[in-house]
């Protein structure tokens, strides 16, 4: 293949993100375009099966499926992949609130951003809990001597008060994700936390400003993130996509991997009795013997599970706070969003308006406008792009933009 080069300073750099999933891993290669585009320069995805939930369990199974994904995105776009930024979400992510103020020393000249500064500093003095990475910080609110105001700016007072929210991720799952990684022959240029990146991927800024959640529907883990203006609260509900799995595949008495094959082609919820009611479906058991019943059996097998998954949904969004402030509803993404008739199950046991979330403005040869890449493709426009309203990265010690477009620029020996 010719020698293509290396990208200057002046051009787009590529990036590359890796998600890494309980079911796949997912590599896209992409840049960002003067028109605000994101272009997808390659895409590779890989079964993975070294993931229960969000934990390593299998590491050389890991590494294989990365070494698998990455290989594929080199070939699709023409280049060597040496480094990436890499998603990380489940259990060992969480978010924590700070409080900080800073005294205004006279009141002739009003507040300016050196005073903003030094509260939110002060805020970032609050140190994360035992074994924890700041990834992200949101502002919450601010404050003028007591009073709540949206931007202290120009105004005038003694004190000025900020609350932040602290979005980590533990240090051992980015220990072993970099060790996984690296196993893999890539090394990571940071982490983002997945629910953050998936958002700016898919919110507007009409439903940020309402409120919004995001209900990423994954295999091993259901991931929620509540947004009012910015990031609220986020969680992990251990259920999902594998647990309707496990249960046709128990209840039918058929191989796990024929049940996924059923859920992904005939699957759904709510089957009304006069919608193919009588359609059926055939299968082959563990014994070997084929099987045939109504596809509204199976629908009610996932429905059981679908909509417990949904009411831990509804108490977790109780348990925030914030439900009274998701004007805009909720957005479902993730492969368990492509369920049939998934959003009609989310507002009758939510109670909130649903829509399906797929990633726009971006330009592919590939297909990735597909809810089931909306966090890669949200990882990549969050690295080419860092939109600060869903807090840019707070690594410690971590690149200035220029310095994090020199590291981009070192992933990549070109073909």
């Amino acid at each position: 293949m010719k020698n293509r080069g290396t990208y200057n300073m002046s051009s787009p750099s590529p990036v590359v993100v890796l998600d890494i999933g309980a079911s796949k891993i997912q590599c896209l290669v992409g840049e960002s375009e003067t028109t605000g585009d994101l272009k997808i320069l390659g895409v590779g995805e890989s079964v993975c099966r070294g993931i229960r939930r969000s934990a390593v369990i299998d590491m050389p199974k890991v590494v294989e499926s990365i070494r698998t994904a990455v290989a594929e995105a080199e070939r699709a776009a023409g280049l060597r992949i040496s480094g990436a930024y890499v998603g990380i979400s489940g259990s060992d992510v969480s978010a924590h609130t700070s409080r900080s103020a800073v005294a205004i020393s006279g009141t002739s000249e009003p507040i300016d951003e050196r005073d903003v500064q030094r509260a939110l500093a002060a805020a970032e003095q609050s140190a994360p809990p035992a074994d924890a990475l700041v990834l992200h910080r949101f502002v919450q609110s601010y404050a003028v001597d007591g009073a709540p105001v949206q931007n202290p700016l120009w105004l005038h007072g003694h004190k000025l008060e900020v609350q932040t929210l602290s979005a980590t991720a533990s240090n051992h799952a980015c220990t072993t994700l970099q060790r996984a990684t690296e196993e893999a022959g890539v090394s990571i240029a940071g982490f983002f936390i997945e629910s953050v990146a998936t958002a700016s991927a898919l919110l507007s800024t009409d439903e940020r400003e309402m409120g919004v959640g995001v209900v990423d529907l994954g295999a091993g883990t259901t991931d929620l993130a509540l947004f009012h203006g910015t990031l609220r609260h986020m969680a992990e509900i251990p259920f999902a996509g594998q647990d309707i799995t496990r249960d046709l595949s128990l209840v039918l008495n058929i191989s796990p991997r024929e049940a996924e094959q059923l859920k992904c082609e005939h699957g759904g919820v709510l089957m009304a009795a006069d919608e193919e009611g009588d359609e059926t479906v055939t299968f082959q058991t563990t014994s070997g013997r084929s099987h045939t019943i109504l596809r509204q059996q199976v629908d009610e097998i996932i429905e059981a599970r679908q909509q417990e998954i949904f009411e831990f949904v509804g108490e977790e969004i109780e348990r925030s706070g914030h439900g009274h402030l998701l004007a805009a509803g909720l957005i479902f993404t993730g492969g368990g969003s492509l369920l049939r008739n998934v959003e009609q199950l989310g507002e009758e046991v939510l109670g909130l308006p649903v829509r399906l979330g797929v990633a726009t403005d971006v330009v592919a040869a590939e297909p990735v406008q597909d809810p089931r890449f909306a966090t890669s493709v949200g990882l990549l426009r969050f690295a080419t792009e860092t939109p600060p309203e869903f807090g840019a990265p707070a690594i410690e010690g971590g690149p200035t933009r220029n310095g994090l477009m020199e590291k981009v620029a070192k992933l990549f020996s070109f073909l």
